[in-house]
């Protein structure tokens, strides 16, 4: 058997973030244009941000699938930003692609990485690691873990490596959790670009569901948890 490499997390966490400021000044040179008119913003320079942004080609939608997916890797890091930046660049279908792509690529990049490494003993001591581990359903656990911004990549990928889940059926999990974010982040960068009041109404209830998702999942898991203990209690 293989001996596992060992790297310290830290070490690449750093490796992932360098790489990630340097794909983001790239971006940054590409969009200067669009910038400077940000800079001043009127409706005449909206119409024109609209045609400048969206011209741009198949370099710089890699790149911000990039950058996404490097995010990924960074604990604590937001991909929020950079995913609704990918509405307002490219619409809200083309920026969900960009930026679900980017999620998936990430987390399973990740994920395939950690089965491979000796990880930091704070990652594997995580808060959340157990809650993750003991779901009554423990995959379900993984794509409800993947929905919810508030729970950290690395403890997800971490616990599919640890659940002994392999990379096929990872994809899955990942691309399913992955989904309702992309799909916000997307739809909602390109409402507030386009300033849409439809959209940015459905933008707000869709934030409103998930949080409710998340909450509901939290309670969920305090009920199963605790039926579980009353169970070895009673044996």
């Amino acid at each position: 058997m293989p001996q596992k490499l060992h790297l310290n997390s830290r070490w690449l966490t750093i490796l992932a973030g360098i790489f990630a400021i340097i794909v983001l000044i790239k971006v940054g040179f590409d969009y200067w244009p669009e910038i400077k008119l940000l800079m001043h913003p009127t409706h005449e320079h909206r119409v024109m941000l609209t045609k400048m942004i969206r011209d741009h080609g198949a370099k710089d939608f890699l790149l911000l699938m990039v950058v996404i997916a490097l995010l990924n890797a960074i604990p604590g890091m937001s991909i929020a930003a950079v995913c609704i930046l990918a509405g307002v660049c490219y619409g809200p279908w083309i920026g969900l692609l960009i930026s679900w792509s980017g999620n998936i690529l990430g987390n399973l990049a990740v994920a395939l990485l950690f089965s491979h490494v000796h990880l930091s003993q704070k990652l594997k001591k995580h808060q959340l690691l157990q809650k993750l581990l003991n779901q009554p359903h423990p995959r379900l656990g993984l794509v409800i873990g993947y929905m919810i911004p508030a729970i950290p990549n690395a403890v997800v990928n971490y616990s599919g490596v640890r659940l002994k889940v392999s990379p096929t059926q990872m994809l899955p999990l990942i691309a399913l959790g992955m989904l309702p974010c992309s799909f916000i982040y997307a739809f909602g960068g390109n409402a507030i670009f386009s300033e849409n009041l439809a959209q940015l109404v459905i933008f707000a209830a869709l934030i409103i569901i998930l949080t409710l998702v998340s909450v509901g999942a939290h309670q969920h898991h305090k009920r199963a948890s605790s039926q579980i203990k009353q169970k070895q209690l009673s044996e």
